[in-house]
């Protein structure tokens, strides 16, 4: 892996999980039944192993109790990139939907009100 910033990125993302593991008191196998990994996945993700498989992360952080903490990582609500961006493709007027055809109201058949000055 070339870039050193998503090495380090890795490295730390597998100390936090193996942190969370020994936290919760699980050994490596327990976890990796509780997975559905290889107890050789998880050592690899507390590596940082580039290698290893996007949904087997999923399934070892569903396993500590974190099943949403991918879709957590770059979240549209607050990524400042996206949210800029998504403003500024925003359309600058609200759209047209063509001109609205005014049908006249036929008077002759409105009723009649007897009223005299009664204004409600």
């Amino acid at each position: 892996m070339s870039n050193l910033r998503a090495k380090r990125s890795l490295t730390e993302l597998g100390r936090n999980v193996k942190v969370a593991r020994l936290s919760r008191g699980l050994a490596r196998l327990d976890l990796a039944q509780r997975a559905g990994v290889s107890e050789k996945t998880v050592q690899r993700i507390e590596l940082g192993d580039p290698g290893v498989g996007i949904g087997n992360l999923a399934l070892v952080l569903a396993a500590l109790g974190e099943p949403d903490a991918l879709a957590r990582i770059v979240r549209i609500e607050t990524d400042p990139v996206g949210l800029s961006r998504a403003v500024e493709s925003l359309p600058k007027r609200g759209k047209t939907f063509g001109k609205r055809r005014v049908t006249p109201v036929d008077r002759t058949d409105a009723p009649t009100d007897d009223d005299e000055g009664v204004g409600f």
